[in-house]
């Protein structure tokens, strides 16, 4: 039986929830980096997810790393803040360099998978 989250989801149903929609498997087994028959053997296991596995998945639906570490039981609250604190924050200012382009705005919230689109630049398949 693979880890599930607080409420007892797996990982595909946390990101259904999540990403509010259906997240399709190969877009998982795509963002873990590994063949679907290597995601359909791996998602039986106990291990599954791991942390790599959520750090994944987290950078590429830009979710919240440490907060599916949290959810699927593998860091607790209570150590992240332990980190937080720990971890000595420094400021920096940065300049503003001339821009021959304005830059996109960014998006307040994860994009749906319905919305997107492939890169005019990846190769083909």
């Amino acid at each position: 039986m693979p880890r599930t989250d607080e409420n007892g989801r797996q990982l595909k149903a946390l990101l259904d929830y999540l990403l509010d929609g259906d997240v399709e498997a190969k877009d998982i087994y795509d963002a873990l980096d590994i063949s679907s028959s290597t995601y359909y053997r791996r998602i039986k296991e106990t291990s599954y997810p791991d942390a790599e596995e959520l750090r994944r998945v987290a950078d590429r639906f830009n979710l919240s790393y440490p907060d599916l570490q949290i959810r699927f039981g593998l860091m607790s609250r209570q150590e992240v803040w332990n980190y937080i604190e720990s971890t000595p924050f420094t400021v920096t200012a940065v300049q503003d360099s001339v821009r021959v382009e304005a830059a996109p705005q960014q998006q307040t919230r994860p994009r749906k998978l319905s919305e997107l689109s492939p890169r005019p630049d990846a190769p083909p398949l």
